[in-house]
């Protein structure tokens, strides 16, 4: 496996990364600029729009619109102009945000939170329907971060980074959430905090490693089958996309490097892709009725 250059960009939290089949473009954002970017592979256009605040994630909703975790809560966002619709205001805590998030593959908005100075148990996961409602699926958490199911969607991963685990879940079309936690996968102390993850066609977990300068791949049954080694020390969200969806791209970030680290790390925040002889899926696109 090798990685390639997509994009040199200095996103300070780059995340998020999104295929959109349509357009055949990734979009991603970047956190704490507020930006959302769209990314063509074949001509490396890039557009970008600032929303004005702090983002966790976006998910394909339709032609005109984003569906969106921001800071505070999920909204709706004009892809043209940027003009955010509020679905719903979750937080009035500034000291918190929402973090990582997509859609289920029953068409829901899942999106958990995080504390700018995170701590256990002071977070949430968050389920929002095409009706608009926002519940709780999960509390007690830290540092919400990388979600993705299995090809039934009965199985949903999930990653507090905090706990350094991904962890399986039951999950209910209707519901979200059921049954007990059970662990996956633990990562060692000094390998890297656990973000962003996706899955591919074979069942296999690709999570990024912030701070560990790697993917890893992750069978369900818990066992390390390889690692994708990095130029860039945070690596944060994996998605597969291209035409066949074998392609892994890779967003990483440059906050809070310093000044020597990021002469060394001169692509820090850039979008990276790789080949690594497998497939994913199509996201699920948020349709919202009310």
């Amino acid at each position: 496996m090798s990685v390639d250059l997509a994009l040199r960009i200095h996103a300070e939290v780059g995340e998020g990364p999104l295929w959109d089949s349509d357009a055949q473009e990734l979009i991603f954002i970047d956190v704490t600029q507020g930006e959302i970017h769209r990314f063509n592979p074949v001509n490396k256009r890039v557009s970008s729009l600032n929303i004005g605040i702090h983002i966790g994630a976006v998910g394909l909703m339709d032609d005109k619109r984003y569906i969106a975790a921001v800071r505070d809560g999920f909204a709706t966002i004009d892809n043209s102009t940027g003009e955010i619709s509020y679905v719903e205001r979750v937080l009035d805590d500034e000291g918190i945000r929402f973090n990582d998030g997509k859609c289920d593959p029953f068409g829901n908005f899942i999106a958990g939170t995080m504390r700018y100075e995170p701590a256990m148990g002071t977070a949430q996961l968050y389920s929002l329907d095409s009706s608009g409602h926002v519940k709780s699926l999960l509390s007690g958490v830290g540092l919400s971060n990388g979600l993705c199911w299995d090809a039934t969607g009965e199985k949903l991963f999930y990653i507090d980074t905090l706990t350094r685990q991904v962890v399986m879940f039951h999950y209910d079309q209707e519901l979200g959430i059921v049954g007990e936690r059970k662990v996956i996968y633990e990562f060692a102390q000094g390998s890297g905090s656990p973000d962003g993850m996706t899955i591919d066609l074979d069942g296999n977990l690709w999570v990024a490693l912030w701070g560990g300068s790697r993917v890893a791949k992750i069978s369900p049954k818990g066992e390390l089958i390889s690692e994708l080694p990095l130029p860039v020390s945070q690596p944060t969200s994996v998605i597969f996309g291209g035409r066949n969806f074998d392609r892994l791209f890779i967003t990483s970030a440059s906050y809070k490097l310093s000044e020597v680290t990021l002469y060394n790390e001169p692509l820090a925040g850039s979008l990276f892709v790789a080949d690594v002889g497998v497939s994913g899926r199509e996201e699920a696109k948020f349709s919202l009725t009310r």
